[in-house]
């Protein structure tokens, strides 16, 4: 953050472009056909959220990529409420979010909230501690804040 207070995008860098599609595997292989990515898929049952201030459990199926230098998330939702199933709900498909590491998850996430700006959907995902800002109406996408989760060293 810069002493005024601003939210200071230049200390961001994305490291992922996030899209929802009804159908990931169909999309992958379109990506790959054209653009030559190569996706990884895989499952993820029983994902823990907290979406819009309550606990939920959704399916996911996913898919990661790289190309110019970024991670290329695919999501597909099965079940449960989130933000990717509104975003279909909505119509809509496609990029749905930018995702950028943060040093301290938590700082953030307060430097946003003193802007008015809250947090739409949290949880832990593999090793990454993450939030989804609410920024669709200021910034025009929503914003990813994840954070690499610190191991435990073992006694």
């Amino acid at each position: 953050m810069s002493l005024n207070g601003i939210i200071d995008f230049g200390k961001f860098k994305i490291h992922q472009l996030g899209y929802v599609f009804k159908d990931l595997e169909k999309q992958a292989k379109i990506m790959e056909q054209i653009y030559g990515m190569k996706f990884t898929l895989s499952e993820a049952p029983n994902q823990k959220y907290i979406f819009r201030g309550e606990e939920v459990e959704t399916h996911l199926i996913t898919g990661f990529a790289r190309t110019l230098n970024t991670q290329i998330e695919l999501i597909q939702w099965v079940s449960g409420d989130c933000l990717y199933k509104e975003f279909l709900e909505e119509g809509r498909e496609g990029l749905h979010h930018i995702g950028v590491y943060v040093d301290d998850l938590n700082h953030y996430i307060q430097t946003f909230k003193d802007k008015g700006i809250g947090i739409l959907q949290s949880g832990i995902m593999g090793s990454l501690n993450l939030a989804y800002m609410d920024t669709l109406e200021s910034f025009g996408i929503l914003i990813e804040l994840f954070e690499i989760l610190k191991r435990r060293r073992k006694k």
